[in-house]
């Protein structure tokens, strides 16, 4: 083959795009503040904006009537109990009145936070309502009875709709004990082996307080090793199912990662320098287990059908 100094300039230039998928790639490397930017830094950047989306949001929920149950609503022929302004509420609930303000760029990630979950509490989806004009005068919509339940769960749609199209590693719970609050975001895949899990789990089972312990905004390592601790007590309890249906021996493996690596006894032997990456994968795959096991056993409870009210 001819030396690149011996082809003619555009030869060389095809031979080395045919050439360029098979050349390694070069990163440049990174400096300190590269290195350590995650996606807590990516979320804060953004923070503003998407308190102002979340504030349009809650806007227009409040103009179909959403927050009508507990906000002051004004007529201009019949005297109504006066209710609370946005700001009382949010200083009752959080202490935090200034919230409702438009000052988005001093908000902190517990902010946000806050302020999606009190809106929360307060949303009912109107049922019945009707359309007042007094005098020639157009008034507006008066609602007359509401429903909390499937108020709250459309605002959990919509709200996470909005979250998930952002770089904030949070949204809202849309089952279980913690139903309504902020918790990380689960990848797609393990959110449904969530949902399902906890679809089947009756109130109070522990696979059900293990997921809100893993899964809350601010759980500690030790929160989420208590977590897989919870499991691995599930685990144990249903451990003749597992001998009777998987391969020989294969039960054996669930226990003894837990039990080397100071999960459930701590012992001086055992390793607790694992990275919390570790606690995350040994989290699902337990949990993934409790759920087969259920399916093995038949052990679901019935699932009531039907709409929202």
């Amino acid at each position: 083959m001819k030396s690149r100094s011996e082809l003619p300039p555009l030869r060389w230039l095809g031979n080395l795009a045919d050439a360029a998928p098979r050349l390694p790639l070069h990163r440049p490397r990174l400096y300190y503040s590269q290195r350590a930017r995650d996606d807590a830094d990516a979320s804060n950047s953004v923070l503003p904006a998407i308190a102002r989306r979340a504030r349009g949001l809650i806007n227009e929920l409040a103009e179909d009537c959403y927050f009508d149950q507990v906000l002051e609503v004004q007529c201009i022929e019949f005297s109504l109990p006066p209710g609370p302004t946005p700001e009382e509420i949010l200083n009752s609930s959080v202490g935090k009145p200034h919230l409702w303000s438009d000052e988005f760029e001093e908000w902190a990630e517990a902010d946000l936070c806050d302020f999606i979950e009190v809106f929360h509490d307060q949303a009912a989806r109107p049922i019945r309502r009707w359309f007042h004009t007094f005098a020639d005068t157009v008034c507006g919509w008066h609602v007359e009875s509401f429903s909390k339940r499937s108020g709250q769960a459309i605002y959990r749609w919509r709200m996470n709709q909005l979250l998930d199209s952002t770089p904030f590693e949070f949204r809202l719970a849309e089952t279980g004990e913690d139903t309504g609050r902020m918790v990380r975001r689960i990848p797609s895949d393990l959110g449904r082996l969530v949902d399902e899990v906890l679809g089947d789990a009756a109130a109070g089972d522990p696979e059900a307080h293990a997921i809100f312990l893993f899964r809350q905004r601010d759980a500690t390592r030790e929160d989420r090793r208590s977590a897989v601790v919870a499991l691995a007590g599930v685990l144990e309890e249903r451990r003749e199912l597992l001998k009777e249906q998987l391969l020989k021996k294969d039960e054996r493996a669930l226990f003894e990662i837990a039990n080397k690596f100071a999960l459930r006894h701590r012992k001086a032997n055992q390793r607790g320098d694992y990275d919390d990456a570790y606690l995350e994968w040994i989290f699902y795959w337990y949990l993934a287990t409790v759920h087969l096991t259920r399916q093995l056993s038949g052990d679901t409870p019935d699932t009531p059908q039907g709409t929202l009210p």
